[in-house]
């Protein structure tokens, strides 16, 4: 009776083993998959790693660097192409460098020449290897008991061929055991298939970042910093430059042109709009309304200065001038001080006041211009004034609330004007200093003539009517030497004073 259980005892010995065996082995390692880079934000790179006590670089993806754990990803057959191309082409820089020519290999060649797909290839992971290796023992063990068993029963089959209840035994035992082996290999495989799902489940490289020499990023040529412990590449977004053609209100105005199919233009940007046309949704201010029309193959131009009011009908009627090369100059606010090829001075008076046109200006690849308006910062501006041209330049000028720089503004104008008024003294003493000079000499010559008559009366003896005669030139010349003597001293003194006050204003 023992006998005729024994083989199903010894399967389920066998099974229970074999389970247990199953239980002990090392499965895959689970790891906590990192949470994916926010794509509308990071992105992944390509990158050379090296590792300290490595001799070589190494290439990946790059995740990002999370609580001081670097996650990169292995390469895959996209990524492998990006490789390639990144090598190539620092292997032509390199040739270029060194002045050596780049073939050109023909893409027919490079079709002709391509190797054959690789079969792809399973990540050997350590328990699938383990798992492997047991598969191939346990089989190998049972083939070894099956052919021992095998030989066994031949032998009693050749020794006892009556024994019936024996041969069934030894055939039970064998089925029992062909079965011990499949349940055992398929439990491998299902090792085998958990590692891999594990694998392509957490397919990232883990390292720790101190762990690292250096990580360089190739898509933007430059290192990423191994002193983060928190890191992710950001998405570089290109920002499309808007050019503000003018400040969007909710103005309008009608412009018209003589000739008419102007090109319309504010503040010298083009609008793409021909007059006679309306200029919408405009900001209420002032602004240079220019037109522009090709005349005998010459750009003919009108300008004009335009205040616009959100509350009434904004017109204005533009005629096209002669071309000429001349300066336009607007600025915001009025009224401020312009200075043209020189800077600001106390001995410098500005060339002109906003808002002006400067006619007589010639042509040059650059030209300064100083602004300045107490109130406001000084500005400087370096422009090119085109042949023929009205050159608009229109200046803002930025508003200050510092009390220190504007009472600096204001001594500066109250200097400058002391200096100004002072050199009108200077210039203002020059003519009374020389016209008393020169009365200063007519009496002079007088007094020198009244002395020559007296003379001349002391040598007559006799009183006579030319004594008489010459008695009164005397008094007459010494009278009007008196009188010019006098005025003289009085525009000299005026002259002396006027300079006086001048060196005062100026120094």
């Amino acid at each position: 009776m023992l006998k005729r259980f024994a083989p199903f005892v010894f399967f389920v010995v066998s099974l229970a083993a074999a389970l247990a065996f199953a239980a002990e082995s090392p499965a895959a390692p689970v790891s906590s998959v990192p949470a994916k880079a926010d794509t509308a934000t990071t992105r992944e790179v390509p990158v050379r790693y090296w590792i300290i006590g490595d001799s070589v670089e190494q290439e990946a993806i790059f995740v990002k660097i999370e609580k001081d754990t670097v996650y990169l990803r292995a390469l895959d057959e996209s990524t492998k192409k990006i490789f390639e191309e990144i090598n190539e082409q620092e292997a032509v820089a390199l040739q270029e460098s060194n002045g050596q020519k780049v073939e050109e290999e023909d893409e027919f060649e490079d079709d002709d020449k391509a190797e054959p797909a690789k079969p792809a290839e399973i990540i050997m992971t350590d328990a699938v290897k383990d798992s492997l290796a047991a598969k191939s023992d346990s089989a190998a063990a049972a083939d070894s008991i099956a052919a021992a068993e095998a030989a066994k029963a031949a032998e009693i089959a050749a020794d006892a061929e009556d024994d019936l209840e024996a041969a069934l035994e030894k055939e039970e035992k064998r089925l029992k055991m062909e079965e011990v082996a499949k349940v055992e290999a398929e439990i491998r495989e299902r090792e085998i298939q958990d590692s891999l799902a594990n694998v392509v489940e957490n397919p990232y490289i883990k390292i720790f970042r101190l762990d690292l020499k250096r990580l360089y990023n190739l898509e933007d040529k430059v290192m990423i910093d191994l002193s983060l412990s928190n890191y992710v590449v950001p998405v570089v977004k290109e920002e499309e430059e808007t050019i503000e053609l003018y400040p969007a209100g909710n103005a309008n105005l009608f412009v018209t042109s003589n000739p008419e199919a102007c090109s319309l233009f504010v503040n010298g940007i083009p609008l793409h709009q021909v007059a006679p046309d309306t200029i919408k949704n405009i900001k209420p201010g002032k602004y240079t309304i220019s037109v522009m029309r090709v005349l005998r193959d010459v750009e003919w131009w009108g300008t004009q200065t335009v205040k616009i009011n959100a509350d009434s009908l904004n017109k204005v009627d533009i005629a096209v001038e002669r071309p000429s090369t001349r300066l336009t100059l607007n600025t915001n606010p009025e009224a401020v001080e312009v200075y043209i090829g020189e800077e600001p001075s106390v001995n410098h008076m500005p060339d002109y006041v906003t808002d002006v046109v400067v006619d007589e200006i010639k042509p040059q690849p650059q030209l300064q211009l100083f602004f300045r308006k107490v109130g406001y910062r000084d500005t400087t501006i370096t422009t090119e004034v085109k042949a023929f041209m009205p050159n608009f330049i229109n200046v803002e000028l930025q508003s200050i609330d510092d009390v220190e720089y504007i009472q600096g503004q204001r001594e500066f104008n109250q200097k400058r004007s002391d200096r100004r008024i002072g050199k009108v003294f200077l210039l203002s003493s020059i003519a009374p200093i020389v016209a008393g000079g020169i009365l200063w000499y007519l009496a002079e010559r007088n007094w020198g003539d009244a002395a020559d008559k007296k003379h001349e009366y002391d040598r007559s003896v006799f009183d006579s009517e030319k004594a008489q005669r010459l008695i009164k030139d005397n008094h007459d010349l010494n009278k009007q030497g008196d009188v010019k003597g006098g005025v003289a001293i009085g525009l000299g003194a005026l002259g002396i004073g006027l300079l006086v006050a001048g060196v005062v204003f100026v120094f």
